[in-house]
């Protein structure tokens, strides 16, 4: 007789990959694998209009969740360089939740233009109007 385990994942964030795109920035790397993220967010951009549009801030969150049942709301504040201490705020509704969920959430265009690059950031799920998890930058107080 074989005994299995189903280990769940701890609720809440496990990763978060941030990156920042400027399409000017020249990247001249031995590895290949350096210039690809910058070359998977400028894909199909063929004006400069277009490239430019798409500079900014582009964060990846990992995260799981103990109830699969219920949908989950990531919020995501932020602050910019040029708005200072003003809080802007992006929700991401999921109602397909699995074990382990990826949620990307971007500041580009006018945005990021008008406003800057993000100073501070934090990220907090959401399920049945209350919160299960949270993370944050060091820069957030």
């Amino acid at each position: 007789m074989a005994l299995s385990s189903c280990a769940t994942a701890p609720e809440g964030f496990t990763k978060v990959k941030i990156y920042r795109l400027n399409p000017s920035a020249r990247i001249s790397a031995v590895d290949p694998s350096i210039p690809f993220e910058q070359q998977h967010h400028l894909h199909g951009a063929v004006t400069a209009a277009e490239r430019e549009a798409r500079q900014g801030n582009y964060y990846t969150f990992f995260w799981n969740a103990a109830d699969r049942s219920q949908p989950v709301k990531l919020r995501f504040e932020y602050r910019q360089s040029a708005t200072r201490s003003d809080v802007k705020k992006q929700e991401v509704d999921i109602a397909q939740v699995k074990a382990h969920n990826v949620t990307r959430v971007q500041v580009t265009g006018e945005d990021f233009r008008g406003a800057g690059k993000v100073l501070a950031w934090r990220a907090v799920l959401l399920q049945g109007g209350k919160e299960i998890a949270t993370t944050q930058s060091f820069m957030w107080h």
